[in-house]
């Protein structure tokens, strides 16, 4: 269990590592480093991956580190690889603490007016200190204005699922998803954004393979009153239709699931951010453990090079 001693110590040795590497780090032009400690309660903790619901809340202390170097970065064409590190740390419920290191390598490059690219990511996540799940995820898109307030974004996602425990191996898959993303540029600082995403997802157990459907709807609007302060909201709509018989309800699942996430962020200090973060799930199926609702609220701190 963290004391608020413990967190508080745990709060002020990031916020100076993180001055630290501010002064190191400006002479490095191809050099991006990006730091974040954030607190936040979940009133009922999930996994996704695995369906699950705790019907529990919980408090934790959530740590990512982001590093990154430029190999290229010309006007028409660019690579570079980066290395993230994410740990949640929870006050009771540890045995859902998620670490996870990833890597990234990306290129991009111009034709004409249109930009073009493709990132390859390998991701190890732990559960509870466990070994838990790896994932490779391939994404070609494309990024192109269609006037000067609209910009679309077009991509492929390849994404295969390894589990690292016996008991979940059927639940490795290979998912494929097309997605589309469409900005709206609407002025100082205000934007809007529409998307959609369709997958299909292919996995060991025949049970688990769905189609899937996801719509996104998010506004970014500053607050004139407040220097600097910006609102931002995102809504989701998430449905899966599963392609063969469940043994637990005999039946073809169907899961549909809102969100709602609200946002105040601000900067403060040169180079640091604080946001105030409030989102709230509702998620329907016909498998009863996934009926449930959830609250989610964060204070987080973050530094960008």
């Amino acid at each position: 269990m963290l004391s608020k001693f413990t967190i508080a110590g745990i709060i002020t040795a990031t916020v100076f590592t993180i001055s630290t590497l501010n002064a190191i780090g400006q002479e490095s032009d191809p050099l991006t480093l990006s730091l974040e400690v954030s607190a936040e309660y979940d009133n009922n903790i999930t996994v996704d991956a695995l369906d699950l619901t705790s019907q529990q809340g919980d408090g934790a202390i959530l740590f990512d580190g982001m590093i990154g170097y430029a190999l290229i970065n010309s006007d028409d064409s660019s690579l570079k690889v980066d290395y993230n590190f994410s740990q949640s740390l929870h006050s009771e419920q540890t045995e859902f603490d998620l670490q996870t290191h990833g890597a990234t390598v990306e290129a991009t490059t111009k034709l004409l007016d249109i930009d073009l690219g493709i990132a390859y990511s390998f991701y190890d996540i732990s559960l509870g200190n466990e070994d838990f799940l790896q994932m490779h995820i391939i994404r070609p898109y494309i990024t192109m204005l269609l006037s000067q307030k609209i910009l679309l974004i077009g991509s492929y996602e390849y994404l295969l699922q390894n589990f690292q425990q016996p008991l979940l191996l059927i639940r490795d898959s290979i998912r494929h998803s097309a997605d589309v993303k469409t900005y709206f540029i609407l002025g100082y600082g205000r934007t809007i954004n529409l998307g959609y995403k369709l997958s299909r997802s292919d996995a060991m157990a025949a049970h688990l393979d769905y189609w899937g459907h996801k719509i996104s709807l998010g506004f970014k609007l500053p607050i004139a009153a407040i220097n600097k302060l910006k609102f931002t909201t995102r809504y989701r709509y998430n449905q899966k239709n599963y392609s063969n018989i469940n043994p637990v309800i005999g039946d073809r699942r169907k899961d549909k699931r809102h969100s709602i996430q609200a946002a105040f962020e601000t900067p403060v200090m040169d180079q640091f951010t604080v946001m105030l973060q409030y989102e709230y799930t509702d998620s329907t199926s016909n498998l009863q453990s996934l009926n449930y609702s959830n609250h989610l609220i964060s204070f987080k701190i973050g530094w960008e090079l």
